[in-house]
């Protein structure tokens, strides 16, 4: 078994640990309007966005909801809840 640096093992552990908690998978959005195609229109972090209505809910202009993004990618996001 080769022996490994165990300074280096826990610098790159503690890397890691410090990236993991930084990930965000879950936003506060505000609808803006439903787009009538099953996505709705968005603002999150004061920017707009067309993102799935992963739910059986309908929306209206000024609800708020939560946007989860799959597996920490904000660049597939979907709503999953009216808040």
């Amino acid at each position: 078994m080769e022996k490994y640096d165990e300074k280096a093992v826990s610098v790159l552990a503690r890397a890691f640990a410090d990236n993991i908690k930084n990930v965000r998978f879950d936003y506060e959005g505000f609808i803006q309007k439903d787009n009538g195609d099953g996505t709705c229109q968005v603002i999150v972090n004061q920017q707009r966005y067309d993102i799935k209505n992963g739910t059986a809910l309908t929306f209206e202009p000024g609800n708020k909801c939560l946007v989860y993004c799959i597996s920490g990618d904000f660049n597939r996001k979907v709503i999953i809840a009216k808040l």
